[in-house]
């Protein structure tokens, strides 16, 4: 513990949040729980973080900023119905490995903010460069791209959360999910 005290940083502090968050859930992250997982007084976080506000902000930009890495990665140089496939993959394995960092992009406003409007716009126009393949102008790539987060998103919690009826056939329906999407957004092609 005191090696921690020595080195708390900003950085360490989100790091120990995001951990935390993943490993007992979004909830349990609260400034006392980091102060006492660090070895310090709970005063001594607000050198790094004005309060649980600005952390749970710091930790919806890391998510974000991860999850657009795992996108990238997925996508990489896919194209088209195989683009999606990949998104929606690296986005269900990103909320299957970081569940309680995840929930942290729920836990802010999504506007009001620039860092956090600046983070969300880096996730649509992650999606919307999977999109290049299919021939839509740029307002309609960009609107899909909010379609397919909205998708993706809602899919990821309802299995992160135990919600989907049949949690045998969760891959089955995220590539069913995939076939409806790529089929409807053909029928925009111009």
């Amino acid at each position: 513990m005191s090696d921690i005290r020595q080195r708390l940083s900003r950085t360490i502090v989100v790091e120990m949040a995001a951990t935390l968050a993943d490993a007992e859930g979004i909830d349990a992250v609260t400034l006392q729980r980091i102060a006492n997982d660090a070895g310090v007084k709970q005063p001594a976080l607000y050198r790094h973080v004005s309060g649980i506000e600005e952390l749970r902000m710091l930790l919806s930009l890391r998510a974000r900023d991860e999850l657009v890495r795992y996108l990238e990665t997925a996508i990489g140089d896919s194209h088209r119905d195989e683009a999606v496939l990949s998104a929606a993959r690296a986005w269900q394995k990103f909320v299957r490995e970081h569940p309680g960092l995840y929930s942290a992009t729920d836990r802010v406003p999504s506007v009001g903010d620039p860092d956090i409007e600046a983070s969300l716009s880096r996730v649509v126009i992650t999606l919307s460069n999977a999109l290049a393949g299919y021939r839509l102008t740029d307002d309609a790539r960009a609107h899909c791209a909010r379609t397919l987060r909205s998708a993706l998103h809602g899919f990821c919690v309802l299995e992160k959360d135990h919600g989907h009826p049949e949690p045998q056939a969760i891959d089955a329906g995220l590539n069913n999910l995939v076939e409806l999407f790529c089929r409807g957004i053909e029928t925009l092609e111009n």
